[in-house]
């Protein structure tokens, strides 16, 4: 009967010890799978920015290529303005010209050769002479005039239209660059969204499963409690009176067993847990000496509340000897910490309720 227990309380211990390894492995790959989406929402949100910081940059852009495009515009409009101008003046430049030359030419009678034949004498009429050749001059020089004017304002006007040309081409690129910026910050969007929905669901989920293991932990071990005072509860009480050892042999001793070891005082049930002398267990620089100043010894080792069980005091435990040599913050009152050599081996030992007794 005690044996199969035995066997039932290792393979609990192994349940646990797995339990607990699983529990411990979860968050590791539930934190980095955080940080993985953490670190692609943080690098979502900085392509976001700048994609509006470029879309703001180009709309700008827009705005003045549309001023400048509309003040081009309203150039041409001028310019043909006067192009017009021009070309009348200039037509009517050169029919004033045509009809002093055909009243000088032609109508002999009248006009330019009356009003030479009026000379009076000759530096008259070297005079009118010299006005005739200089209105005729004057004509051709403001005919060439408005000629050169009509020929800027026409040039002035093609190089409108070539600007106004590669203004409109500049316009296509910049809108298409701005709808493309555009789907590509939708999509950023749309993949920051989901990315800020999966962070949270690995968060909730972390949560969730960190809660869900200490509240497993907690009734496991709730469970293994009421369960090993249960199985205490059903063990026979030890006899009082120490029977009588085999002839040669001997009532005491440290790492004896048997039912004559359990002959001393009885000192009530204790919690009975395990611990070695690693950091965990005994801090960073715990684990070399006892509080006794004794060096930790498995089989023999216990730490106890001095109140209860003096130092030096032997106690056995399951029909095993152990000397009380070593105390600790969390021992206190009925219960006892059992050294062993390995962190593993406390885990897979656990914890339990025994009876104690004083040898």
């Amino acid at each position: 009967m005690n044996l199969k227990k035995k066997h039932g309380a290792r393979r609990l211990a192994v349940l646990v010890t797995s339990f607990v390894l699983c529990i411990n492995s979860m968050p590791i790959h539930a934190e980095d799978s955080v940080e993985d989406l953490e670190q692609q929402t943080n690098t979502l949100k900085n392509q976001v920015n700048d994609l509006n910081s470029e879309i703001t940059s180009v709309s700008e852009e827009l705005q003045d290529l549309v001023m400048k495009i509309n003040s081009t515009k309203e150039a041409m409009e001028a310019t043909a303005y006067d192009l017009a101008n021009a070309e009348v003046n200039e037509k009517n430049q050169y029919e004033d010209m045509k009809l002093r030359i055909k009243q000088i030419y032609e109508n002999g009678d009248f006009g330019y050769l009356e009003f030479l034949c009026s000379a009076e004498d000759m530096n008259d009429l070297l005079n009118k002479a010299d006005f005739v050749k200089a209105v005729n001059e004057y004509d051709r020089q403001k005919l060439q005039e408005l000629i050169d004017i009509r020929n800027s304002i026409e040039e002035t006007q093609n190089e409108l239209k070539d600007e106004e040309v590669t203004l409109n081409n500049l316009q296509v690129t910049l809108n298409k660059k701005q709808a493309d910026l555009q789907t590509k910050l939708s999509q950023a969007e749309k993949d920051l969204s989901a990315t800020s929905e999966q962070l949270a669901s690995a968060k909730a989920a972390i949560k969730a499963a960190e809660e869900a293991a200490k509240k497993k932990a907690e009734q496991e071990a709730k469970e293994r409690e009421e369960a090993a005072k249960e199985q205490v509860a059903q063990k026979p009480s030890a006899p009082s009176t120490p029977s009588a050892p085999p002839s040669g042999g001997s009532s005491s001793g440290s790492g004896s067993s048997g039912g004559s070891s359990q002959g001393g005082n009885y000192l009530g049930v204790f919690k009975i847990t395990h611990y070695c002398p690693c950091s965990i267990c005994c801090g960073p620089n715990g684990g070399n000496y006892t509080a006794s100043g004794t060096r930790p010894t498995a089989g023999r080792t216990i730490a106890v509340d001095k109140r209860v069980i003096p130092f030096g005091t032997k106690v056995v435990i399951n029909g095993h000897t152990y000397v009380a040599e070593d105390s600790g913050g969390a021992i206190k009152g009925n219960r006892i910490d059992i050294f062993v050599n390995t962190h593993q081996e406390a885990l897979n030992k656990g914890v339990y309720y025994a009876k104690v007794y004083k040898q």
